[in-house]
């Protein structure tokens, strides 16, 4: 089982941004170091922030916070630990935006999809992972899982190492259910040949899920979880 330690430096700018003061401490275990920063090789990872702009995503069933906002600020976290890491992070979005892109005029969704392939495919990247939210009818549905596309034999090891490690540190600590990682038809895990996943991070429809996703001190959490997950895919380190 892949212990949860946080890092303190990014812990404590998501914690930063809740209104009240918040006073924490946490028992440190042993720095986070990557294979990739010590071997001297620079790894590059792209992260996704789903949705954005015009396009809020799903928007949580209790507080109405929107997809997008909630992807963004896991994305940001899960960028900082990766460059901690030592690994070059390429975002396709920073702010709350949505990409046009002059090759396609007649529909913005498919405008922002083509532009994100664009960034990526010039990435030249080790990894890709794009972050979601979910949502389904029944509330009872609770949990995060990984995505990949079937055609991609990398981008299904890379889903099953994530898939593990979610399942151990989120899924299982948190009373939801584990999860199989299942391949899925969508562009972005198949417009380029680099191993990408999608993750689905929780259920904006269950109560408990959601209320997990809005505090700041569960995204850090969460986007520790993935670093491990991407650090062990790339480069064999098992926490």
């Amino acid at each position: 089982m892949h212990k949860f330690s946080f890092n303190i430096r990014i812990f404590l700018k998501a914690v930063a941004t809740v209104a009240s003061a918040v006073f924490v401490v946490l028992a440190l275990s042993a720095p986070i170091i990557a294979a990739s920063a010590k071997s001297g090789e620079t790894k590059t990872v792209v992260v996704d922030a789903g949705h954005g702009g015009a396009d809020g995503g799903v928007t949580g069933k209790r507080t109405g916070v929107k997809e997008s906002e909630l992807n963004l600020k896991v994305a940001k976290l899960l960028g900082e630990y990766l460059i901690a890491g030592g690994y070059r992070v390429i975002y396709t979005r920073q702010n709350d935006t949505m990409h046009t892109n002059p090759k396609v005029q007649d529909n913005k969704k498919r405008a922002d999809m083509f532009k994100r392939g664009e960034i990526i495919n010039s990435a030249n990247a080790d990894a890709v992972v794009s972050i979601h939210m979910n949502f389904y009818s029944s509330p009872s549905r609770r949990g995060a899982q990984v995505f990949f596309d079937r055609h991609s034999e990398d981008g299904r090891q890379f889903a099953k190492v994530l898939q593990d490690i979610i399942n151990n540190d989120i899924n299982s600590e948190n009373g939801g259910r584990t999860y199989s990682a299942l391949s899925a038809e969508k562009y972005l895990l198949s417009c380029s040949p680099y191993p990408t996943v999608i993750v689905e991070c929780g259920f904006l429809s269950n109560p408990f899920d959601e209320a997990n996703l809005i505090e700041p001190a569960y995204q850090a959490k969460l986007a520790h979880t993935l670093y491990l997950g991407i650090d062990e895919f790339l480069n064999g380190n098992a926490a």
